[in-house]
C-alpha cells in the first residue's frame, strides 16, 4: 500500500538533492526510447514526474529496476536550467529527485526546482569565493562584459563567476576576443559594487542562462557576503 512520506522526510530529500547538484554542478536521468524516464504524478492527477538523481551510482541502478535498455544520461546544472527544465514546464510534467524505486518520489513543479537551484547555486557561489577570496568577470577594452537583464531588458547586468572556467566558457560570440579577469573578493564588494549601483545595472552571481536566471541588486549580493543563509 502506497504511504506518503513524511513532510520531513521529503524536504531532507529535496535538499540533500540541491546542494549535491549545486556542488557538483551536475545529475543524472534514465534515458530510454520513450525519452526520460517518468512516472505517473501521485499528486496530480493527468500529470508525470520526470525523474532526477543527484547521484550517478542510484540513477544507474534504477535504469535497471524501470525497463531493459535504459541507460544513465548526464545533465550539466546549465543545461537543466537553461532547457530541460523549461521543457518540463512546457509540456506540463514535474520533476521528481532522488527515486528509489518506492512510491515516495519527491515532486517539484520544474520552474519551483529552477529557482530552487538557482539559490542554492548561490551559497555555493558565496561559500566558493569566501574560501578562494576572489570572483571572475569578464571584461574588454572599454569595460566590463555586461548582458541584457532577462526581467528587465532596459537594465545591463555583470555576470560574475567563483571559477574562472565557468567564465572562460563565455569567451565566445561577441566575447571571444575580451578576457577573465580575477578581482579580489574585497575590491569586488568595495569598487566593482559601487560601480554597478552608481550605472544602475545588476550583478548575476554565478551566471547562468534560462529562465529564471538570478540577477540581483549590488547591495542584496554585498549583504548576502556579510549575512549568508545558514
Amino acid at each position: 500500500m502506497y504511504r506518503a512520506p513524511s513532510a520531513a522526510r521529503s524536504f531532507a530529500r529535496r535538499d540533500g538533492f540541491l546542494g549535491l547538484v549545486s556542488q557538483q554542478r551536475r545529475l543524472y536521468a534514465v534515458q530510454g526510447e520513450q525519452g526520460l524516464a517518468r512516472l505517473p504524478s501521485r499528486r496530480l492527477r493527468g500529470r508525470e514526474v520526470t525523474l532526477f538523481w543527484s547521484l550517478h551510482e542510484p540513477a544507474a541502478r534504477m535504469a535497471q529496476c524501470i525497463a531493459e535498455g535504459q541507460r544513465v544520461r548526464e545533465f550539466t546544472l546549465a543545461e537543466m536550467l537553461a532547457s530541460v527544465l523549461p521543457g518540463l514546464a512546457v509540456n506540463y510534467r514535474l520533476a521528481g529527485l532522488d527515486w528509489t524505486g518506492e512510491d515516495d518520489v519527491m515532486e517539484l513543479d520544474p520552474l519551483d526546482l529552477s529557482d530552487r537551484l538557482r539559490l542554492a547555486s548561490l551559497d555555493v557561489f558565496v561559500q566558493s569565493v569566501q574560501r578562494l577570496g576572489r570572483v571572475f568577470t569578464i571584461e574588454g577594452p572599454y569595460g566590463p562584459g555586461l548582458l541584457r537583464s532577462q526581467s528587465k531588458p532596459e537594465i545591463l547586468v555583470l555576470p560574475a563567476w567563483a571559477e574562472a572556467g565557468e567564465a572562460h566558457a563565455r569567451l565566445e560570440g561577441p566575447w571571444r576576443n575580451m578576457l577573465v579577469i580575477e578581482t579580489p573578493l574585497e575590491d569586488f564588494l568595495e569598487h566593482r559594487m559601487a560601480w554597478l549601483t552608481g550605472n544602475g545595472h545588476l550583478v548575476g552571481p554565478d551566471y547562468k542562462d534560462g529562465p529564471g536566471v538570478l540577477e540581483m541588486q549590488p547591495a542584496d549580493l554585498a549583504a548576502y557576503f556579510a549575512h549568508p543563509a545558514a
